[in-house]
């Protein structure tokens, strides 16, 4: 089978007096020169290896989610709370924009090797954390980390497939984030009830390490040129700036807002205000001022089905996290179960988005399209982000456990095929900043969902509950609701406090279904293109001004797989 001319090639040499060639390093020649397609065999050794990656990625996030309310009750951090996860997201989301650029210019092998070591330092010192104030600075630097493992995973194995077997073996990444997923909860549960809540940070660094061994010995190495100084000129530093600025501009008010500062104080408004004047700065810097932008503004001009891809993505993101974490607050601080049975209980929703993405890898690879996966992905997580609000006080652990099955298997299927989806519609040469750009979109989405809920807890506690407990009490019960059991509160003051909080947990639920019920409305306008391989003429045109730079690009295959082709 011929594969199509524009995936990836070395850039036109350069060529001096004396005839020899050396590697451009200017920004007028440079592209992306890391594509390598494996044969089946090298991918059965590589893919489990990447797949360790992202799970780890994942479990440093969801093994810390059962923990948090020993972790708000030991530091006592009130109504800040929320910003365990959302710290680790905001991170996240700034750093990833700059992951695809910043690999296509230092090679994604180096990159991803010095993420998992940023990670695992991070957690690391986490565990040693004696307030607030320390805990969120290390998990915002394990956001950097964490947040561009996650991107690089998937660069990665683009780089390795072709778009026909990227939904086959992105299925095995999909299985292994399940995995994490799945895990996670019981090994923090677990940790935190037999041990120490620091625990859920220690035990993930000598397992990231191990990772990291395999990593740099079965990984082929980055096929990338140029001295180091032309190289730093590369990044679009004006543009990774403010990006970050908006973000963290935008976020921190949204969380802090009617709970620590009233909505009409200045400062919420002057930093919403700023935040939002950066975006169209950003865009402005994207499209005419970087010279190789992080986010290129074609990425939105190629077809209406890659935005409503990145629609979905986005939406997808601020369901995803925001449940992730408040579920188990609704198991623990609302239904009173230890971490271990928390996690128990969330087995089943995190469990079966591996076994989600495993089936539709296949069914894509077997079929050819991916639009019908990801219309009944979507359709069954919107029923079961609907059954959810149904969620009291009193809801058997049976109906929490198949709601939330139902809602994994949803999730499992949406995520991958929509990264093969996006690819579908997009420049092969772009494939690094279309997994980047999915990847901010959906952890933006998931830093904006758990502010907005935290932001709505945090309200209605102090709505419900301000009659007869203070400020600073309802900070406390906000944050963990072990914090009552020193508290001397009478029967009907707990029951006030838990009906409060049961309140807020409802209306958190309440806003997840229609966010996912407009993803399955993006889902269904969706085109399939399929996923065989389009000749040059089909893929989409690069804008002029990049024509001369990228019209030399093709599939670089190994050896083995050009004998596997004959």
């Amino acid at each position: 089978m011929a594969l199509s001319k524009s995936e990836n090639d070395s850039p036109t040499p350069v060529v001096n007096h004396d005839g020899d060639t050396k590697a451009p390093a200017t920004l007028e020649t440079f592209k992306d020169q890391q594509a390598n397609i494996l044969p089946h065999k090298k991918l059965m050794v590589v893919f489990p290896v990447i797949a360790l990656a992202q799970m780890i990625s994942y479990l440093d996030q969801t093994s810390v989610s059962t923990a948090v309310p020993s972790i708000g009750a030991a530091l006592n951090m009130g109504p800040s709370i929320s910003w365990v996860p959302t710290c680790f997201l905001v991170a996240s989301t700034s750093i990833q924009l700059i992951n695809g650029r910043l690999s296509d210019i230092v090679g994604r092998k180096p990159l991803l090797l010095t993420c998992m070591g940023i990670l695992a330092v991070a957690d690391l010192c986490a565990g040693f954390s004696t307030s607030p104030g320390m805990l969120f600075t290390f998990r915002t630097i394990a956001g950097l980390g964490g947040g561009a493992i996650t991107a690089l995973v998937m660069i990665v194995a683009s780089d390795i497939t072709t778009l026909e077997q990227r939904g086959k073996y992105n299925g095995f990444i999909g299985a292994m984030v399940g995995l994490g997923n799945g895990i996670g909860p019981l090994i923090g549960g677990a940790l935190t009830q037999k041990a120490s809540w620091r625990w859920c940070f220690w035990f993930i660094s000598p397992v990231i390490v191990a990772v990291m061994v395999l990593i740099a010995i079965v990984i082929p190495p980055s096929n990338v040129r140029g001295k180091a100084g032309a190289k730093v000129r590369m990044i679009d530093w004006l543009g990774l700036f403010i990006n970050i600025a908006a973000v963290v501009l935008i976020l921190i008010p949204i969380s802090e807002g009617g709970s620590i500062y009233p909505w009409k104080s200045p400062l919420v408004i002057a930093t919403l205000v700023i935040g939002a004047l950066l975006i169209p700065a950003f865009v402005f810097v994207e499209w005419k001022i970087a010279k190789l932008p992080m986010m290129p503004i074609r990425l939105f001009q190629s077809d209406m089905s890659a935005n409503l891809v990145l629609i979905q993505g986005t939406l997808h993101g601020v369901v995803y996290w925001a449940n992730l974490y408040y579920v188990p607050l609704y198991l623990q601080n609302v239904r009173g179960y230890n971490p271990i049975m928390s996690g128990v209980i969330i087995l089943p929703m995190v469990a079966s988005h591996g076994v989600g993405s495993l089936v539709s890898g296949q069914i894509i690879s077997r079929t050819g399209h991916y639009n019908p996966t990801i219309i009944t992905s979507n359709l069954i997580w919107t029923i079961g982000a609907a059954l959810q609000t149904i969620y009291t006080r009193t809801t058997p652990v049976w109906a929490i456990c198949v709601i939330g099955f139902l809602q994994g298997v949803g999730i499992g299927g949406a995520f991958q095929p929509g990264l093969v989806a996006l690819l579908a519609h997009s420049r092969k040469a772009d494939r690094a900043v279309a997994n980047s750009l999915r990847n901010f979109l959906r952890i933006m989405g998931g830093s904006v969902g758990l502010t907005i809920s935290g932001a709505i807890l945090n309200n209605v506690m102090k709505d419900k509950l301000s009659s007869f407990l203070s400020s600073e009490t309802i900070g406390q019960i906000t944050s963990s609701s072990y914090a009552m059991e020193s508290m001397n509160l009478s029967t009907t003051q707990t029951e006030k406090v838990l009906d409060a909080y049961m309140s807020g947990m409802h209306d958190i639920f309440v806003m997840y279904a229609p966010i996912i019920g407009i993803c399955f409305i993006c889902a269904v306008l969706i085109k399939d293109e399929g996923v065989a391989e389009k000749d040059a003429n089909q893929q989409p045109p690069a804008p002029k001004s990049e024509q001369s730079v990228e019209s030399s690009d093709r599939v670089v295959m190994s050896p083995e797989v050009r004998e596997e082709k004959v």
